[in-house]
């Protein structure tokens, strides 16, 4: 039990306001990473009066260990601007802390209509699957570092660096558990901007595969295309479509991955 850093990146989000505004623990400090600012988000952390730190340039991962190293604490909260914190969720984190390497908690989406709805259990069905560490909200005591490389997240990657994360945890003996308590709130997501992530996951797991990290295999148009029958069968028929639309996403995202984006990752490897 204790005191806590939450680590918030941003770099164009007004919305990183409200997650501040979400705050209801005193043992929770945020400190806000703004990566290549726009100067409407500079001013609102300035107005927050909370601990902020700036970078050049653009990019989740490099925030995330930036706000790692910033810390002022031995446990560290991640956490996103467009999402708010549960009221309650924050004490249950500080009360979690020391109990495990890796505490993660429970991301709910809202949803404004039926579409959004769909998107909204589609993502919290896979959000928050128990064997996987998505890095919102994961709560990590620094002092596992040296089991898992010495580093959280992997600067080479996008959008899959909390599946790198995984499965060097899954090999490295650090402790996990689920904390049920610590749930955060997703905004409504639309299922073409949700496709578009689908998209970009895509894109970060074909990172994985050139850079030859461990779990990340070769995606064929073979599975993607097959539509799950069984599953519409036996589930929300619409539901089983969309995921299989965003099966279909990732898959493209995978396959349609730029030429130059797969220069640059084997420029850094």
């Amino acid at each position: 039990m204790g005191e806590f850093t939450v680590v918030i990146p941003v770099k164009d989000d007004m919305r990183v306001g409200r997650c501040l505004a979400s705050f209801d623990e005193a043992r929770a400090h945020p400190l806000v990473v703004m990566n290549d600012p726009t100067q409407e988000v500079r001013e609102l952390v300035e107005r927050a009066g909370c601990d902020s730190l700036t970078l050049p340039t653009a990019g989740g991962p490099a925030a995330c260990e930036a706000g790692m190293q910033g810390a002022g604490t031995a446990s560290v909260l991640f956490m996103d601007s467009d999402c708010v914190f549960h009221p309650g969720a924050l004490t249950a984190f500080a009360e979690a802390v020391g109990t495990a390497d890796f505490v993660r908690g429970v991301t709910i989406f809202r949803h404004h209509t039926r579409l959004q709805r769909v998107v909204a259990r589609s993502r919290v069905r896979h959000t928050n699957m128990p064997q996987m560490l998505f890095k919102v909200p994961l709560l990590v005591d620094r002092r596992v570092l040296p089991k898992i490389g010495g580093y959280l997240f992997d600067s080479r990657l996008a959008w899959t660096e909390d599946f790198d994360l995984t499965m060097r945890v899954r090999s490295s003996g650090a402790t996990t558990r689920v904390l049920r308590e610590g749930v955060v709130i997703h905004d409504a997501l639309t299922p073409l901007r949700d496709l578009t992530s689908a998209y970009r996951y895509g894109q970060g797991h074909r990172g994985g595969v050139r850079l030859g990290l461990d779990g990340y295999k070769t995606v064929s148009w073979k599975s993607a295309l097959s539509l799950p029958w069984g599953a519409i069968r036996r589930d929300d028929p619409t539901l089983a479509f969309y995921d299989h639309l965003f099966n279909l996403s990732f898959t493209a995202g995978y396959k349609f991955a730029s030429a130059s984006e797969g220069r640059r990752l084997d420029d850094l490897s």
